[in-house]
């Protein structure tokens, strides 16, 4: 039989594009090691699955780690995995600095909020620092009337752990402590821009019953709690210490990390991108396709018109003409100037209705 290949040779490359690692589900739970020591040294971050694979890394139910563990999976739905790192002891059987813990999990990725078992919150700020510096979240639960973190943080929040505004620390419901595990666990279960923190239902958590003063205060101090409004139980506010509400800052997160990383497949799977402005549409293109897909979780408003019936678009994109740019830019290899500008779709938390009938 004759070989076609004498005559027509075909050669195929598989190109495989880049996946993500950078997961903006699951949450990292930060705590003191067991009180008995396990069989096993425990990794640097662990990552599970269930709360049997967490009994057997060798936290017990009566552990910090343990009973935020339990919180988190009590959740419905159940998160699919998540994250411990334990502070290691350093000189003089002293724990490490928390900073240390969180810097060495930053090697494992997958994870996005932290969220401390059995931390005091006097370590609260310093995780709060930390975390600016990062594209992560940290959230905490407090049991006092006021906030032991500063409100110049855009990436913490906390919540109000206390079921009566008259309770002391100590008269908290153990499961309280952890009332931001069961709130991140919940929220996490959303797609990244699709959900807001607030009238989100929490299991195995207390409501709490504060006086109308106390939510106020609350509130305006851009903290968050969890109440019960007509026979449920139900998350209010959801804000970061600055005002920023939760789910913009995840939301922006989610379409830094897609816009880039649809960038580097279009560079990765091309074998150049063009310094034209055909080259400089296929990067326009990637940026517009972010944004359709950020419209489409609803983190991006789609497009609208207003009372004289002019096109609002729901987000716009601008990259430079090839001709105009200087032949030393292009000599870098260097493409700026590229632009958007797109219009959060927010969440509508309190409506207002006046009405008035008439004979």
């Amino acid at each position: 039989m004759n070989n076609l290949s004498d005559i027509i040779r075909v050669e195929i490359d598989i190109s495989q594009p880049a996946s993500d690692n950078n997961s903006l589900d699951s949450l990292l739970i930060v705590g003191l090691p067991p009180v008995i020591a396990p069989l096993a040294p425990l990794p640097d971050v662990g990552v599970y699955f269930t709360l049997e694979g967490v009994a057997e890394a060798g936290f017990a139910p009566t552990d910090p780690v343990g009973e935020a563990a339990l919180i988190a999976f009590s959740q419905n739905p159940k998160p699919a995995q998540i994250f411990i790192a334990v502070q290691k002891e350093a000189e003089e059987l002293a724990l490490e600095p928390i900073a240390d813990t969180l810097s060495r999990a930053l090697e494992t990725p997958g994870w996005y909020v932290i969220c401390p078992a059995g931390i005091g919150e006097e370590q609260f700020g310093q995780i709060a620092a930390w975390t600016e510096a990062q594209s992560k979240l940290f959230a905490y639960t407090f049991l006092k009337k006021v906030d032991p973190v500063g409100d110049i943080y855009y990436r913490s929040f906390g919540w109000c752990g206390l079921v009566h505004d008259s309770d002391l620390p100590g008269q908290v419901p153990a499961q309280n402590k952890y009332l931001h595990v069961a709130a991140v666990a919940k929220c996490l279960s959303y797609p990244s821009g699709s959900e807001t923190w607030a009238f989100k239902q929490l299991s195995a958590v207390f409501p709490s019953f504060l006086s109308t003063a106390q939510k106020k205060a609350l509130a305006d101090g851009h903290s968050n709690y969890f109440a019960q409004y007509a026979g449920r139980n139900i998350t209010m506010n959801g804000q970061v210490r600055a005002g920023e509400w939760i789910d913009v800052m995840r939301g922006v997160d989610w379409l830094k990390n897609d816009m880039q990383l649809r960038l580097f497949n279009l560079m990765l799977l091309s074998p150049r991108i063009d310094y034209t402005n055909s080259g400089i549409a296929q990067v326009q293109n990637e940026m517009i396709a972010s944004l359709k897909s950020a419209q489409a979780r609803g983190l991006v408003a789609e497009d609208e018109y207003d009372a004289d019936g002019a096109l609002i678009p729901g987000y716009s994109t601008s990259v430079p003409n090839s001709a105009d740019v200087d032949a030393t830019q292009k000599a870098s290899r260097v493409l700026s100037g590229c632009t958007f500008k797109a219009r959060p779709a927010g969440a509508i938390h309190v409506a207002e209705i006046r009405g008035n009938l008439t004979y």
